[in-house]
């Protein structure tokens, strides 16, 4: 029997990843490395070839939303990524007016390749500017300068691509409050329609994690961190763009369906090496080596590295553990429907105890951090562990 969804009728996503980069940034986490035509082209095949089978785990249900994250998706021919959605609509299908986005590094777009962008279908576009200093772009290794990214969203939108989002880091080495407003600043002047602003974190694998330690210098300490973050957030509650979770920002109606539906719970299918799925409870991943994903869908089979089936309680945790990181907070509703009971019975204490401390409202069947608790989102997760 087919577990319940946290919610009726969710929406349906699909996760695309796709590896490559033009070189590995010192500070990137995921799984990526570096371009190589070979290995892109044998993995391009294999994607195609391994979507059948992806489409059949859909049972028959339509996409709301696509994201194709990477890796830099946006330094693959656009004749690759226009087949590929191509025949992700062919073989799973989409809902109306699905939500397609596409990760770009400004360095690898110019006016041609965003029209036929636009063309095959993406309607969100989701830039890795990072940041708009060139000191600071320099120290992240990234291979683009201020300019581009500023003439890239110009060029976008010329081209049809009207939902924009530009990325920003914070947290950076040699990096203050007024250089960190200043990012802000140079994004809010090109009426970006979504912000993600993301804390700097240092990955014990990345070169970042190996020569740095968190609040020590280069790197701002915790009081430096705190100022920084209060006076981010202070300039971007003067502007259009209202935080939604933790680290996104969006005018009304721009908000990231696909991570909104994943926030809630919600079904997403995966494609491609190092993409991760949910599924009716069933969490699962393929290998993160392109090569073995390679050899794994000529053989015929599903290159799955993990796959794991979520209990109830785990699942309810995990609305937790996200909702807590959002404006909208955890749906009460839908933990019931995953419990088959009242979750005031298990998590009576915890909900006590977070409304108690401030970190969060009750309000009927919904529980919505505060400013304060959002800041303080893996503690109050926590108390439901």
């Amino acid at each position: 029997m087919r577990p319940a969804p946290p919610e009726p009728a969710a929406g349906l996503g699909l996760y695309v990843h796709l590896p490559f980069c033009p070189g590995r940034c010192p500070y990137c986490d995921f799984f990526a490395q570096p371009f190589d035509a070979a290995a892109a082209q044998a993995l391009a095949r294999a994607m195609l070839d391994h979507l059948p089978a992806v489409a059949e785990m859909a049972e028959g249900r339509r996409l709301a939303t696509v994201y194709v994250g990477g890796g830099t998706p946006s330094m693959w021919p656009v004749r690759f990524l226009g087949g590929l959605l191509e025949a992700v609509e062919r073989t799973i299908g989409l809902e109306a007016n699905p939500e397609i986005s596409l990760e770009a590094n400004p360095g690898t777009l110019g006016p041609a390749k965003l029209r036929l962008i636009a063309a095959c279908g993406v309607n969100r576009l989701s830039l890795g500017a990072q940041s708009f200093q060139p000191a600071l772009l320099q120290a992240l290794g990234r291979r683009h300068g201020p300019e581009q990214t500023i003439r890239v969203v110009e060029q976008a939108r010329r081209a049809g691509l009207k939902n924009l989002s530009v990325d920003l880091i914070y947290g950076l080495p040699g990096q203050d409050a007024a250089l960190a407003v200043a990012d802000v600043e140079a994004a809010i002047a090109l009426e970006t329609d979504h912000l993600s602003l993301y804390e700097l974190t240092l990955g014990p694998q990345t070169p970042f994690g190996r020569r740095y330690v968190k609040g020590r210098p280069p790197l701002p300490d915790d009081d430096a961190l705190a100022a920084m973050e209060h006076a981010l957030l202070k300039r971007l509650a003067a502007t259009p763009l209202q935080r939604y979770e933790v680290s996104n920002f969006a005018r009304p109606g721009r908000q990231c369906r696909h991570n909104q539906d994943t926030w809630r719970g919600h079904d997403y299918l995966a494609l491609g090496p190092g993409a991760h799925g949910h599924l009716a409870g069933r969490r699962f991943a393929f290998h993160a080596d392109v090569g073995r994903y390679v050899s794994e869908v000529a053989a015929g089979r599903q290159p799955l590295a993990f796959e794991e089936a979520l209990t109830a309680q785990q699942r309810a945790l995990e609305l937790f553990m996200l909702g807590l990181r959002t404006v909208e907070g955890v749906d009460l509703a839908a933990v019931a429907r995953l419990l088959g009971a009242d979750p005031t019975g298990r998590y009576g204490p915890a909900l006590a105890e977070v409304v108690k401390r401030g970190w969060a409202t009750a309000h009927g069947k919904r529980l919505r951090p505060t400013p304060a608790g959002l800041a303080m989102a893996d503690a109050a997760a926590a108390l439901f562990a």
